[in-house]
């Protein structure tokens, strides 16, 4: 076996061992349980593929599965979090290292400890703030997600004191400040439902959206576009990318330029993990396109699939956007290909790129269709047909966000006509969602 195969096998079962822990983390012995998953799985896979398995082949199955299953466990027990007195009044300091605003409040974490507090005063990444009540246990369908988030306990509207500003890093915070301008120069020049929408498609910032409204966006399958995914940053990259095509750049320096956007993206939003997954998400649809080779694809997902499993191992079980992220990404690269020669479209788009949308979205659904049914339990085709309708634009509409905000920084009057074809375009895109929601709820 050639030096990239024995990786690409190591690292995929390496990723099932981890799995396999994160099954067996739920049981009372969650040791002895991986130990018989990881003995049933090795032989299941002897049997199945005993043709092509010899004994070092069955050696490297059977460590990678263990030494995966070891990684999770020690990554657990490595992030085992202090004792806390749950249920008990208690007071405590700590800087604020994460933030969000939200229509009904904000979201605040201090050490491994989520507040939930009143909308005003807004506190800010780096502040120093004195915390007094009560700390609940994390449980039921939300404890391995926060598990995942690294938080240990969470804390409904207690006392909040600021004690001082300015205490993270100071290039994090101005980041999270120029994030904060874009957001602002959508809500001057937008109305409120359209400036949450733009400020979901260019930032992934759904904090402004309603209960209702994110329900129809899960009906009709269009969650995606605001969850700042792999597709919207390709979408920004790739823009660019043609762009530069225009002029006489060759493709290494055009491929050059887009990753080094895609990186600062990152920067401008704070990098944050699911920003980081997603821009990482967003280079392999560009690398894809750029060697045109299934065969190092493969090598190149796998790779960066153990990086992000190795960072923190619980997101291959606990982070839906993750799982999600991988299986469109591997459906887009292997299903739309044999869909286009199976349906006869090689080089056919079609009116407003109906056909290539109708085959990334098809292949992307049906990759994706596992892990929707077994989070959600239910999946609809509909949104397929949302999906075509509404992708062609939002590679403009989140163009025009760009500009809406790089404009306000010059002149306020120049964003607000800027705004106008953009909300032309979402008020389509709207539509779109809502008529087709509409149409679900009748059934």
């Amino acid at each position: 076996m050639r030096l990239h195969d024995i990786f690409f096998w190591f690292a995929c079962f390496f990723l099932a061992g981890v799995l396999v822990a994160s099954i067996a983390s739920g049981f009372a012995n969650p040791y002895w349980i991986s130990a018989l998953l990881i003995l049933v799985l090795s032989v299941g896979i002897f049997v199945i593929r005993r043709k092509w398995l010899f004994v070092g082949s069955v050696s490297l199955v059977i460590l990678s599965l263990v030494v995966g299953s070891l990684y999770f466990f020690a990554f657990d027990a490595w992030r085992q979090p202090e004792p806390i007195p749950y249920g008990q009044k208690v007071e405590f300091s700590g800087i604020v290292s994460d933030q969000e605003q939200r229509i009904d409040g904000q979201k605040i974490v201090v050490g491994n400890i989520q507040l939930a507090a009143p909308r005003y005063p807004e506190y800010k990444y780096g502040d120093e703030i004195k915390v007094t009540g009560v700390i609940k246990t994390v449980e039921g369908d939300w404890e391995n997600y926060f598990k995942k988030e690294n938080i240990a306990g969470l804390m409904g509207f207690p006392e909040i004191e600021l004690i001082s500003r300015g205490n993270g890093s100071k290039i994090k915070f101005a980041l999270l400040e120029v994030k904060a301008f874009f957001i602002s120069s959508f809500q001057k020049v937008l109305p409120f439902d359209k400036a949450a929408f733009m400020s979901g498609l260019v930032l992934g910032e759904t904090a402004e959206f309603s209960d209702e409204f994110k329900e129809k966006l899960r009906a009709t399958g269009t969650s995606h576009l605001v969850a700042l995914s792999g597709y919207n940053i390709a979408i920004i990259a790739s823009t660019v990318a043609n762009l530069l095509s225009l002029w006489w750049f060759t493709k290494r320096f055009t491929f050059a330029g887009s990753t080094l956007l895609i990186f600062a993206f990152v920067l401008m939003t704070g990098g944050e993990a699911s920003v980081v997954r997603a821009a990482i998400m967003g280079f392999l649809v560009l690398l894809a396109d750029r060697l045109r080779r299934v065969y190092y694809f493969r090598n190149a997902v796998a790779f960066t699939a153990l990086a992000m499993v190795l960072v923190n191992p619980k997101v291959l079980a606990f982070d839906i956007g993750f799982q999600l992220s991988f299986m469109a990404l591997i459906g887009i690269t292997y299903l739309k290909p044999l869909l286009e020669k199976w349906m006869k479209w090689e080089g056919r788009s079609g009116i407003i790129n109906w056909r290539q949308n109708l085959l990334t979205t098809s292949a992307a659904q049906v990759a994706v269709l596992p892990v929707i049914l077994y989070h959600f339990g239910t999946f609809s085709p509909i949104g397929v047909l949302a999906n075509v309708l509404i992708l062609e634009f939002i590679p403009l509409t989140m163009g025009l966000g760009f500009f809406i905000a790089f404009s306000f920084a010059i002149s306020p009057s120049l964003a607000l006509v800027i705004s106008w074809p953009a909300s032309i375009l979402m008020g389509y895109e709207l539509g779109v969602i809502s008529f087709f929601a509409k149409i679900l709820s009748i059934f």
